[in-house]
């Protein structure tokens, strides 16, 4: 039958309309818009999207879909299948309970072409697991809800949530690190396992530490992990359908993880180091291991601080000090321990402690000598420092007792253990530096490798050779013809091998050599400067020279002279003497006048008349063809002559 009803009898019949669809039980028509219905039911006057309601006005009892069934074709859903009514189809409904009395909720209202419908496959519209659920269906026949009444409700029911898996099992399989398996579920539609674990000490505080599609979870194995070293844990795996379906989580598998790495065997640490220490250990057995870390105390108590490490597990070598040399304390006490660590971080207990002592300062010099009466050197020489890490050593000198010291030397090798100070002249074929006759103290230091100095040795004193005394007993002559010899005594010295002497015009004039004379056995010391001029004045000096070359002071000077001209004769006079003239005359006071020399004069010159060894000479008249002028010279015996006399004049006319 259909009532027209007023407006306000329209809106108490859509709450009861709203009442009854919920019931599936009546529909109310004549009305144009629902009224206690969901807002999206609200808006399905007009014949909206599938999913949108149609407002039912008028239910016919003809028309219903055919064969309706419901199967359940996966997990939380469920197919519906039906058979096309006779009539015209506009919608058809389908509603859903989980009693066949209801109360029913409208699904969907879906298209005429379609004969199934899929209930439950998007997330918003899951079916539950294990549950029965009741399906019936109208035939809408236009857009302004005329519908059949609904069909007798049909069964099915979902399935049951997927079965969580078998077997599980867990077994630590490296540091850190749990391998977790089981035995796929049996249920259909598992995509994926969710791992769980839970510490031993709380059993049943599970969390969720993975999800994986296949049967295998590694829990950790990397230095992120957060399992801790030979710790139980608990693991249970839980099985998860497409949609998103669990299952009871499996029976829990217990396991230990694995203990840390052993700790570094066999640490040695060398003492004698120079500033440094070397360790070794033997390298982990355990193939993960990645790095040692170093630790050092001062004591054997500790506290021991980290001081560095290496990578590598066969890499088992460290140098505490940072090389050799290092930057340790001499003769410095120090204990070690090395740690072993993993490629997750896993850290070994300490190795058993190792000691060493770092190398004391090198040992003072020994034997240290110097060699006295050297010309103005000192041989210095010591014993091989027994320190092997010695490298060189130093030299210092010092004059007398004075605490001047200084370094001369430094010589960059162990086994060269002697110098010869030579005041740092370096030419060997010259004097050394030093002064002569001078003393010296000198003292040697040793370094090492790192530049560790011993203390100083015990100093030792050398003088250096004294210099001849000046040569004495100089003399020189003043009577050898054209020529002075000079004479002097031996030095005291048992070197002097030779003289130096050095001659002048002036007693303080420019000096220059006359004469090098080497010291012989016997032989006597002279030395003369010959092819002088008569009567000439020099003085001269001399100084002794030993072997090695040392130079006495010059001597005292003297005066020498070549031997002067005889004086020339005086008194020359000339008497007739019968048929003669006598020429007499008085000798010079020089007594080696050998002869002399009557001379006449001439226009340009002199003409010698006659050699007489008397003083006087007789010329006959008749030898005298006129007058002359007469004048008389002395030679000695040296054959120096004289200047010459006065002259006189012989006139044989002269009565």
């Amino acid at each position: 039958m259909y009532i027209r009803l007023t407006k306000r009898a329209c809106r108490l019949a859509w709450i009861l309309t709203g009442m009854a669809i919920a019931a599936g039980v009546a529909f109310v028509a004549g009305c144009q818009s629902p009224v206690g219905l969901p807002p999206e039911a609200a808006a399905g006057s007009g014949g909206q999207g599938e999913n949108v309601p149609i407002t039912p006005t008028k239910l016919l009892a003809r028309g219903k879909p055919e064969g309706v069934s419901a199967t359940v074709t996966g997990p939380r859903s469920a197919v519906l299948s039906w058979s096309e009514p006779n009539g015209r189809v506009y919608r058809y409904r389908i509603e859903r309970a989980e009693s066949p009395d209801g109360p029913f909720v409208w699904v969907a209202d879906v298209s005429p072409d379609k004969l199934t419908y899929s209930d439950g496959l998007t997330p918003d519209s899951r079916l539950k697991d294990s549950t029965t659920y009741y399906y019936r269906m109208s035939t809408i026949f236009d857009k302004f809800g005329l519908m059949s009444e609904p069909t007798p409700p049909v069964k099915t029911t979902t399935l049951p949530p997927p079965v969580p898996p078998e077997s599980v099992k867990a077994a630590a399989t490296r540091s850190r690190a749990v391998t977790v398996t089981w035995t796929p579920s049996v249920s259909e539609g598992v995509t994926a396992y969710r791992v769980e674990r839970a510490a031993a000490a709380q059993p049943e505080a599970f969390e969720k530490v993975g999800e994986v599609s296949t049967p295998e979870f590694v829990d950790g194995g990397t230095p992120a992990s957060v399992l801790k070293d030979s710790t139980k844990y608990r693991y249970r795996v839980v099985s998860v359908n497409r949609v998103e379906a669990e299952s009871a989580p499996s029976a829990p598998a217990e396991v230990q993880t694995l203990p840390p790495p052993a700790a570094p065997r066999k640490l040695v640490a060398t003492s004698n180091g120079v500033r440094c220490v070397p360790l070794a250990w033997e390298a982990s057995p355990e193939t993960d291991v990645v790095s040692y870390e170093v630790y050092q105390a001062r004591s054997a108590k500790g506290p021991f601080i980290n001081i560095g490490g290496v990578k590598g597990r066969t890499n088992t070598q460290y140098i505490d000090g940072g090389a050799n040399p290092g930057t340790l304390e001499d003769e410095g006490t120090y204990f070690y321990r090395v740690r072993a660590f993993n490629d997750v971080t896993a850290e070994s207990a300490d190795s058993e402690t190792a000691q060493a002592i770092t190398r004391a300062v090198p040992p003072v010099i020994q034997q240290v000598t110097a060699v006295s009466a050297r010309p103005r050197e000192v041989p210095v020489s010591w014993a091989v420092s027994p320190d092997t890490s010695v490298v060189g050593y130093e030299v210092w000198r010092a004059t007398a007792d004075a605490d001047d010291w200084e370094q001369i030397v430094r010589l960059n090798s162990r086994d060269v253990t002697s110098f010869l100070d030579r005041g740092g002249e370096k030419d060997g074929t010259k004097l050394g530096l030093l002064k002569d006759g001078t003393e010296y103290q000198y003292k040697v230091i040793s370094f090492n490798t790192a530049n560790v100095r011993s203390s100083a040795s015990a100093s030792v004193k050398a003088k250096t050779k004294v210099l001849p005394v000046p040569p004495s007993g100089l003399a020189a002559t003043t009577h050898l013809a054209h020529m002075v010899r000079l004479t002097w005594k031996p030095n005291p010295e048992k070197d002097v091998k030779s003289y130096w002497v050095e001659a002048s015009k002036e007693p303080d004039g420019s000096f220059r050599k006359l004469a090098g004379v080497n010291m012989a056995e016997g032989v006597v010391l002279t030395a003369d400067e010959p092819d002088l001029d008569p009567n000439v004045t020099k003085f001269y000096r001399v100084k002794a020279l030993d072997k090695e070359g040392l130079e006495s002071e010059w001597s005292e000077v003297v005066k020498g002279n070549s031997k002067p001209l005889p004086d020339a004769p005086t008194e020359l006079q000339a008497q007739p003497d019968g048929n003669t003239i006598r020429v007499t005359w008085k000798a010079p006071a020089q007594p080696d006048v050998a002869q002399y020399k009557v001379w006449s004069k001439k226009f340009l010159g002199w003409n010698l008349l006659t050699t007489t060894r008397q003083p006087e000479y007789r010329l006959g008249l008749t030898d005298i063809p006129k007058a002359m002028t007469i004048a008389v010279t002395a030679v000695d015996k040296d054959k120096l002559e004289s200047e010459k006399s006065e002259t006189v004049k012989v006139d044989p006319k002269t009565p």
